[in-house]
């Protein structure tokens, strides 16, 4: 049951989330904050938000699990919850708070992947490397536009959950 329920995250859920902001933003200029804070769509953003942070939470543990791995799980919980709660806060004109979601996003984002760099080395299979080169890609956009644009939010979110959810039913033997 919870495997079919996954597939229906990463395939339907995570899909129809991340492809919405294409057509209400230009996703190589904007962001996913501009649809939540300027166009009035929070709920969209903070159902994005739990669905990405989700998918980073529950497809990491099942991973870090599966390979044994001893990770910090209140390191892991509180980092994916930084996530969506950074996401939750409204743009503000404060100079000192204009763009604190943005910082805790990054803050959150970048604990997430170093978490990754700690706990699975490169060389452990296959999977670990498409994870760090998906990592690098999503940098490689980031600087390529200047800034964290819509579809970097994006392309991270939707392509680190797929390649999450691939590595962990991969191995037919394991149990959700």
């Amino acid at each position: 049951m919870m495997k079919s329920l996954t597939y229906i995250h990463v395939y339907l859920i995570q899909t129809i989330l991340n492809i919405l902001p294409f057509f209400w933003i230009d996703v190589f200029y904007d962001n996913q904050t501009y649809i939540g804070n300027q166009l009035n769509h929070p709920i969209y953003l903070f159902l994005w938000a739990l669905s990405s942070a989700f998918g980073f939470y529950y497809y990491s543990k099942k991973i870090w699990e599966k390979q044994n791995v001893k990770y910090n799980k209140k390191n892991h919980a509180l980092i994916c919850l930084g996530m969506i709660l950074s996401s939750s806060i409204p743009y503000n004109n404060i100079t000192i708070l204009k763009d604190l979601h943005v910082w805790l996003s990054i803050l959150f984002v970048a604990s997430f992947i170093m978490e990754w760099f700690f706990y699975i080395p490169v060389n452990l299979n296959k999977n670990s490397i498409l994870f760090f080169v998906n990592t690098g890609l999503s940098f490689v956009f980031t600087f390529m536009f200047g800034h964290i644009t819509g579809f970097c939010e994006i392309y991270f979110s939707f392509t680190t959950t797929i390649l999450l959810h691939h590595w962990l039913v991969q191995d037919k033997s394991y149990q959700f």
